[in-house]
């Protein structure tokens, strides 16, 4: 079985060839997430390419659900884990699949693009140092094998039912998607900085996926308007059937309950939210480029809460409340300035009346 793990580029030299993989890696990624691909330049060096290489893997896997709804889903998440594992044929099919593919879902383009490119990043990943690529596989395998158990039952299951059933499952999704991505850039860092044997690691990793759920629960909430009106409702079966709802009821118009489980994902949202500065704590001072790559989304995500208040049509309105870019941009200087002192998010914090439903806009 060809590997992508002892290929060599053909056709141009090694060494440029591998370069060229590594700029399709930088070019595509503002492509498929303008946001991550703003605080991600702060990283440099292995850590940077590595957390790079992550996020297109962990994108490409998302791709296979979101861009290809339908038959073919469980071959396509079994031939991305064999890649990973190295199987250049399962990478090459997968490619080829995307490729010979139209976009299938609204403004997925660039997204298939992406997987159509498997093997380039694959190569790149492939050329990084052992434990970093351990890590990667890791928790792109955790977040690949759950997706695929989700998107297999939802497959399976009428259109208009809830993606999750209770909020067991919200907390369960939001690891498999965003929580076992936290312990993998956690475990990036220990060894981009050789702190594997730090007293402080075994901590920063309990409070790792802590921080992926906060920033999922935030895109969960922002994104309700958009979700639920291409058929995915994240908003648990068991919570809208305490207010005696379908999710066709969350979008359109107004109705008090819809603002009191608006209310309820927001306080579960804010609630991991506040453990962000915890472990922002444990990261040192000196290594200020990581600091500021994890406190940057948390901050965004806090005031894009305080703007979705705002909204007065959020979140049955047509469109997800998007922070201004001028909010982006000032955020972030002012946390330069600061040298990312985790006191600030502490304090945007506590200036957050809590969330109350029918009553909390203002």
């Amino acid at each position: 079985m060809p590997s992508l793990f002892n290929e060599e580029p053909r056709g141009l030299d090694v060494a440029d060839a591998v370069e060229d993989d590594r700029r399709y890696c930088r070019d595509t990624l503002p492509r498929v997430s303008r946001t991550f691909a703003v605080n991600i330049r702060v990283l440099s060096g292995t850590l940077g390419e590595s957390v790079r290489v992550g996020y297109l893997l962990c994108r490409a896997a998302d791709t296979l659900e979101d861009a290809w709804p339908g038959s073919g889903l469980a071959s396509r998440f079994e031939r991305f884990l064999a890649a990973l594992d190295g199987d250049l044929d399962a990478a090459r099919s997968l490619a080829r699949e995307a490729a010979t593919s139209g976009p299938l879902a609204e403004g997925s383009r660039d997204e298939l693009d992406l997987v159509s490119h498997l093997p380039r990043v694959l190569r790149v990943y492939a050329g990084l140092p052992p434990a970093h690529r351990d890590a990667l596989r890791e928790g792109v395998r955790t977040l690949a094998t759950g997706m695929a158990r989700y998107a297999a039952r939802a497959a399976e299951r009428a259109a208009d039912r809830p993606y999750l059933e209770d909020e067991d499952e919200l907390d369960d999704y939001c690891w498999v998607v965003a929580g076992c991505v936290g312990v993998m850039l956690t475990r990036l860092y220990a060894h981009a900085y050789r702190l594997e044997r730090d007293p402080r690691q075994p901590r920063r990793l309990e409070l790792a996926p802590l921080v992926g759920r906060a920033l999922q629960l935030t895109n969960i909430l922002l994104d309700w308007p958009s979700d639920v009106r291409r058929g995915r409702c994240y908003v648990p079966a068991n919570w809208l059937a305490e207010h005696a709802l379908t999710p066709r009821d969350l979008v359109e118009r107004e109705r008090p309950e819809v603002r009191t489980l608006a209310a309820r994902l927001e306080s579960k949202a804010l609630a991991a939210l506040s453990r962000v500065p915890d472990y922002l704590d444990l990261i040192s001072a000196r290594h200020l480029r990581y600091r500021l790559f994890c406190l940057w989304p948390a901050v965004w995500a806090l005031r894009s809460i305080r703007h979705a208040r705002r909204d007065r049509e959020f979140p049955w309105g047509p469109r997800r409340p998007k922070l201004p870019r001028q909010e982006i941009i000032g955020t972030t200087v002012r946390s330069i300035l600061t040298a990312g002192l985790v006191p600030d998010l502490r304090g945007e914090l506590r200036g957050f009346a809590p969330a109350v439903g029918p009553t909390s806009r203002g």
